[in-house]
């Protein structure tokens, strides 16, 4: 019975992989900056030590990261539309959980999505964003998150607002593996 629950997942997941790679790959190619994304480019790249280009996407309604190939995809107007839905840090959060997946490594599955978020939270505060504006990217992860766990998917509604809560009410100035404490690669 657990495996033909399984199944649409996994199914899913099959299919999605290379729709995602030839994204990727794309990309790679020709890599078109995110215009609306410049400022935010800048501070994950510095805050983080990375130089993690962030290549435009269409059509997609959603942004990506590849923590091997170490760069970002997305959609300019998607990210465009959770802004003017949820506000502009919406869309500074959802980059910076895309830079999470970059800093945490090749991790997968549902306690790396959870960490992403957590991570956000820490670039956020570390940023000097209030937590005001920080609830734009929980209020869009809340609202774009089933209230049910998944083995893959980016946890529940109130795992991810704990996650990015946690990230950044606990970031006082850490770097490197300090973080690693304060967003462990769990289901928080």
């Amino acid at each position: 019975m657990k495996l033909n629950l399984l199944m649409p997942i996994f199914w899913a997941t099959t299919l999605l992989l290379p729709v995602v790679d030839s994204l990727y790959a794309k990309a790679q190619s020709s890599c078109e900056s995110v215009p609306h994304a410049i400022e935010e480019f800048r501070a994950l790249n510095d805050f983080w030590g990375t130089n993690v280009p962030i290549c435009r996407i269409y059509n997609q309604n959603n942004a990506y990261a590849s923590a091997s190939k170490k760069f970002v995809l997305a959609d300019q107007d998607w990210l465009d539309r959770m802004a003017n839905q949820y506000g502009s840090y919406a869309a500074t959060g959802i980059l910076a959980h895309e830079w999470g997946h970059i800093v945490q490594g090749n991790v997968s599955g549902t306690a790396a999505e959870l960490q992403a978020d957590c991570l956000a939270g820490v670039f956020m505060k570390g940023y000097g964003l209030a937590w005001s504006t920080v609830e734009q990217f929980a209020r869009a992860n809340w609202d774009s998150t089933s209230y049910h766990w998944s083995i893959n998917g980016h946890g529940t509604k109130s795992q991810r607002v704990i996650a990015a809560r946690r990230g950044y009410y606990g970031y006082r100035g850490q770097r490197g593996s300090k973080l690693v404490a304060l967003c462990p690669l769990s289901a928080f």
